[in-house]
């Protein structure tokens, strides 16, 4: 799977061979024209509960975060919550349902595939349920080194239009976006974003066919 990408009017794709990129960078995400084009204007191929694999009721995924990320996805989801050893924990609702380890180990993966490919934007969302400390957070992306890669809006929100290209996100080595669902706190861990304050989630029950809840 790849991300999608749309068509460019001709003479845009025109400009485009007319005048070299103006990036370090030939390709973003796998394409040149995604370079000029701002994070907020293309579509990633997410996974959900990413970290969850195997074959139990409590898993979603068939193959590891690594094969994920090498099959095109670049959006990952997961969930933690603090197990019994008091370790923040990449759970499914709870830890003795399913605990697939460490959040600070999945960091890890994310971070290695991420140093292979020097050209990639990556997307995070993390769930929070139990509205641990995002301090607890910013330790574990700090601990991977992750936070060296996290994008740090200039504003909060930032507008739509106001995100940066790939091309400029790459060039910065600021190429990975954190979105947390509940407890975010920009004051405390500045690049960990609220996620509700840039997209929204379609219900998990929704059965009004109308669909206004947009």
């Amino acid at each position: 799977m790849f991300p999608f990408s749309t068509f460019f009017p001709l003479l845009a794709s025109l400009f485009l061979l007319t005048f070299p990129s103006t990036y370090a960078q030939q390709t973003c995400n796998g394409h040149a024209s995604l370079c000029p084009r701002k994070y907020s204007n293309i579509t990633f191929i997410g996974a959900h509960n990413s970290a969850f694999v195997g074959d139990s009721p409590a898993d979603n995924q068939g193959i590891s975060v690594t094969a994920q990320l090498d099959s095109g996805i670049r959006f990952l989801q997961s969930q933690a919550h603090t197990n019994s050893f008091e370790t923040l924990s990449l759970c499914h609702t709870s830890c003795f349902l399913n605990d697939a380890g460490p959040l600070t180990e999945f960091l890890g993966t994310v971070k290695s595939w991420m140093d292979a490919r020097s050209d990639e934007v990556v997307t995070l969302l993390l769930g929070n349920g139990d509205r641990t400390d995002i301090a607890r957070y910013g330790e574990a992306f700090r601990s991977s080194g992750l936070d060296k890669m996290a994008y740090i809006p200039v504003t909060h929100p930032l507008a739509f239009d106001a995100w940066p290209t790939l091309g400029e996100m790459i060039d910065a080595g600021r190429r990975l976006v954190i979105f947390m669902d509940y407890g975010a706190d920009i004051q405390k861990v500045d690049f960990i974003l609220d996620e509700f304050a840039y997209y929204f989630e379609t219900p998990f029950n929704t059965l009004d066919p109308t669909f206004n809840q947009c």
